[in-house]
């Protein structure tokens, strides 16, 4: 992948810094909001109330306490259950807090576009773009091990075009003139790191296809190697062709996916993509110590990804999502590291032969049937998400 044909989509200036699920990714993310002066814009798919939500609410609380002008803006489907005390408790702080969209949610079904970015962004000046709901299965809690998922926390140019992004999203036409976000990023600071950095997102509803693009675009542009940690990894057939086609070339994939997961229909529809990955030469890793959230990718080297976005049509049509693309050798060849050694000692293989003993009847059947319903279920969300045009 030329990096010459890359760069002119992306600001340099930015310092980033890779965060794990676990204690690490919760204690930066709650260093940032302490250190908040001025406000704080908190956007997440799922804060749910156990010991790690509530250490979240808690550092909003005290940020609004001192003066901190403080967002909270958590999807109304992913974030269901929260006590009335809890929210009372949010709202008496002086947090301005809102669910998106809770139009036509009921009994745990729901049909409209939903907030599944997870961003928390302080003083126009540091964010934290991340895979991460705030609960305790991202931390790990008692003997389970924190789901596997990354973040980066980053600090440059940019973080003005995220506040733009976040700011929209939580200004509504319903919104009253005193809760709505005014802020904006008059100083554009630079870091020595100097790393290349891009923020990208989905909208489908609002035309924003961006992280779908720039997926493509590295897909086509790559040369030598790819590594892709994908939680729910369902690509539409445009995808598979380029991924296809990238290994004609020689390029050395690598895909890791969950061996066990919290959604046992979309990997039995993941699994029924194994035959196709397998034929292709595309190495297929299954991830055995947790749950495996992460969706990340790294290209030649060069460049990398990290959010919420997820290789599938749900993330393409039926949420808003926002990445961190990142174009810098030193940072993604250290990040690269760190996903391997995880494919080394935390993976296994799963060889033609291993698929082969898998394969049956029942394997297979379950698998097609798993597939089709989601591509029906896909298919129906885009026509509930996309925009009609005026006549």
């Amino acid at each position: 992948m030329s990096r010459r044909s890359q760069k002119i989509a992306y600001k340099s200036g930015h310092q980033v810094t890779l965060l794990r699920s676990g204690e690490e990714f919760f204690a930066a993310v709650e260093g940032i909001i302490d250190g908040a002066k001025n406000y704080i814009h908190f956007q997440s798919y799922i804060l749910d109330e156990d010991e790690t939500g509530n250490r979240m609410v808690n550092a909003l609380v005290r940020a609004a306490g001192r003066g901190v002008r403080t967002y909270l803006l958590l999807d109304a489907y992913g974030t269901k259950y929260l006590s009335d005390e809890l929210v009372k408790k949010i709202e008496n702080s002086g947090i301005l807090f809102r669910f998106f969209s809770p139009t036509f949610i009921t009994k745990g079904y729901q049909m409209s576009l939903r907030l599944h970015s997870k961003v928390v962004l302080t003083d126009g000046d540091v964010a934290i773009i991340s895979g991460m709901n705030f609960a305790n299965r991202y931390h790990g809690y008692g003997t389970k091990k924190a789901w596997l998922d990354f973040a980066v926390k980053i600090r440059g140019p940019e973080c003005a075009h995220l506040l733009d992004i976040m700011r929209k999203l939580w200004n509504k036409k319903f919104i009253s003139k005193q809760e709505r976000s005014n802020e904006y990023v008059h100083d554009l600071q630079s870091y020595p790191d100097n790393i290349s950095v891009k923020i990208l997102q989905n909208n489908w509803y609002r035309n924003k296809i961006e992280i779908l693009q720039g997926y493509r675009t590295i897909f086509r542009k790559s040369q030598k190697s790819m590594i892709l940690f994908s939680g729910y990894f369902l690509p539409g057939r445009n995808e598979r062709r380029l991924l296809r086609l990238a290994s004609m070339r020689g390029v050395d994939i690598k895909i890791v996916l969950a061996a066990e997961s919290d959604a046992p229909v979309f990997k039995r529809a993941t699994q029924f993509l194994y035959d196709f990955i397998l034929r292709n030469n595309i190495k297929i890793y299954e991830y055995l110590s947790s749950n495996l959230h992460a969706k990340v990718a790294t290209v030649d080297g060069v460049w990398c990804t990290v959010g919420s976005y997820n290789l599938n049509h749900l993330s393409d049509y039926g949420s808003i999502e926002i990445n961190a693309a990142i174009l810098d050798e030193g940072f993604t060849q250290y990040f690269e590291e760190k996903l391997l050694n995880i494919i080394k000692n935390d993976c296994r293989e799963i060889t033609p032969e291993i698929y082969k003993k898998r394969r049956t009847w029942l394997y297979r059947s379950t698998g097609w049937f798993s597939y089709q319903m989601i591509r029906i279920m896909m298919r129906i969300m885009f026509q509930l998400t996309t925009k009609k045009k005026k006549p």
